[in-house]
């Protein structure tokens, strides 16, 4: 489970006395028992937001035209860049997975 990790890993903060929040579609996997005992378990708690299931595009953050065509664009240039680089430097070309957080990171 990705919140067992993010919690074994320490990414979230949790010395300010504020629970770390999570905000997910309502989907009905969203509801296994394990994820509910984990995110209620002592030590380890979350606050969880549940949006309307099946209607992601009604309240995901960030998610307009806009900003995805930019992001778009901008993620096109950074992997024309690193396909360039690889190149120039006599690697193979291809994109491979070690490459999606460089390039997601440079499009933000």
């Amino acid at each position: 489970m990705i919140l067992k990790k993010f919690d074994e890993l320490k990414l979230v903060p949790r010395d300010n006395g504020v629970l770390p929040f999570l905000l997910i579609d309502g989907h009905i996997s969203r509801l296994d028992p394990s994820f509910l005992e984990y995110i209620n378990g002592e030590g380890h708690k979350w606050k969880v937001c549940l949006g309307v299931p099946y209607g992601t595009s009604l309240w995901q953050v960030g998610d307009s035209e806009q900003q995805n065509g930019n992001y778009k664009m901008v993620l096109s240039e950074a992997k024309d860049k690193l396909l360039l680089k690889k190149s120039d430097l006599g690697l193979p070309r291809g994109i491979g997975p070690t490459d999606i957080i460089p390039l997601v990171t440079t499009a933000f």
